[in-house]
């Protein structure tokens, strides 16, 4: 019996031995390291994306096309189609009717300020006098046509309260409220766009772009899944190349948003 459990206590230390072995083979093997593309802005989720695309070109070639390459070629997909996506995004014809828009109003503004300037000259003293008046309101705000878009609504939005304002016998004799109906027409019109081009640009992003990135981390995920597993299976010399190139870009992609944490942590602290 002493012998039989010597024995015994052998095989036991052999296997423990062994077993701890091939956990110390498998904490050695190398493994694509976690990273949450969720947290990641779009532009920046895709160039990573993009990345890793062009890395599965280091990895080794399958005789009969199995895991690795489904993996692949979904991922690529995917990832081809998130592309797709943005670009048409870049994209928004609402885009077109804001700026010709913007052009009407610009021109109104020119044509009524013109027009009120030439009158300044008119003949008749009254008339002259009136027109006068007018273009201060004119020249008090300046050229709105050379400020952002937003900026020159709310210089047309003031303008045109004072013109609507301006003594109501000299806007007839000056035939000023054509002008000033024009102008204000053309000012909605550019506002009912840019509203429009605003909405569109909203859609698109929580729309298609949405889906075919939560497409593609998917296949992403499934794709690191699947290297893993056979870098685990087959010994990891074949995927050394890149897991290791990965990996560096996984890291490098913490550290910036690590540090875009700390700086906005920086942002949102008061101070004294």
């Amino acid at each position: 019996f002493p012998a039989i459990i010597c024995i015994c206590k052998e095989k036991i230390l052999n296997l423990s031995t062994k077993i701890l072995v091939s956990h110390l083979k498998l904490n050695d093997m190398k493994q694509l390291s976690a990273l949450n593309i969720a947290r990641l802005r779009t532009e920046e989720c895709f160039g990573y994306l993009k990345q890793v695309e062009t890395e599965t070109a280091n990895l080794p070639s399958e005789e009969t096309p199995a895991a690795q390459t489904a993996a692949v070629t979904t991922f690529k997909t995917n990832v081809g189609a998130f592309d797709t996506a943005l670009k048409a995004s870049a994209v928004n014809p609402a885009t077109a009717t804001a700026t010709s828009a913007d052009d009407a109003r610009d021109a109104s503004w020119r044509g009524a300020n013109n027009y009120t300037a030439a009158m300044c000259a008119h003949p008749t003293a009254d008339i002259a006098a009136a027109a006068a008046e007018a273009k201060s309101l004119f020249d008090k705000y300046g050229d709105p046509t050379k400020l952002a878009q937003t900026e020159e609504s709310g210089v047309l939005h003031n303008l045109l309260q004072d013109l609507e304002a301006f003594d109501s016998p000299k806007r007839t004799l000056l035939n000023l409220d054509v002008w000033i109906t024009d102008l204000k027409t053309k000012e909605e019109a550019f506002l009912a766009a840019a509203a429009e081009r605003t909405e569109a640009d909203a859609a698109r992003q929580v729309g298609i772009v949405k889906e075919t990135r939560t497409a593609a981390e998917a296949a992403y995920r499934s794709l690191v899944d699947t290297v893993n597993a056979l870098a685990m299976i087959n010994g990891d010399t074949d995927y050394t190349m890149f897991i290791d190139h990965v990996n560096a870009m996984i890291e490098r992609q913490k550290a910036i948003s690590k540090a875009r944490m700390t700086r906005a942590k920086k942002e949102d602290t008061p101070t004294e």
